[in-house]
């Protein structure tokens, strides 16, 4: 499988070489436990917590959140009302772009609220600027178990 690593940097979230020692953007330390595995045309949610000030036990939060598009609300979890995320980079920047912004509000958004996860996502164009993503859902909060 073709796969190479990058050091993204903790500080601003640049893809930078995978034996940088410095970013090139910020100029901060990089080191091995800044390497991310990079494969092409596919990511996963981690990437864009690069960037977000999180705690070790914030990273932790997100690795257990629900996300999905299903159109039933996972079974253990209830609704907490609706949610939506923007991407505010420019349409130039890309897709890809867009989608990682639009991922890193979201997680900024559950862990702040203090939400389990998202349901029912639903992607579209911004009313207001149809160049740019916004992402809809119903978040999710874990039941009590009796």
């Amino acid at each position: 499988m073709k796969q190479t690593t990058s050091r993204i940097c903790s500080q601003c979230g640049y893809q930078n070489a995978g034996d940088a020692n410095f970013c090139l953007k910020c100029g901060a330390k990089l080191s091995a436990a800044d390497d991310y595995i990079m494969v092409p045309h596919s990511s996963d949610l981690s990437f864009p917590l690069t960037g977000l000030d999180l705690t070790d036990d914030e990273i932790a939060q997100t690795k257990r959140f629900v996300i999905t598009q299903a159109t039933t609300i996972p079974t253990g979890y209830r609704s907490a009302g609706l949610v939506f995320a923007e991407s505010d980079v420019a349409p130039q920047a890309g897709q890809k772009a867009a989608w990682e912004d639009l991922m890193k509000h979201l997680m900024a958004l559950l862990l702040a609220k203090h939400y389990n996860g998202c349901a029912h996502i639903v992607l579209q164009p911004q009313p207001t600027n149809p160049s740019q993503l916004c992402l809809y859902g119903e978040a999710l909060v874990a039941q009590p178990q009796v």
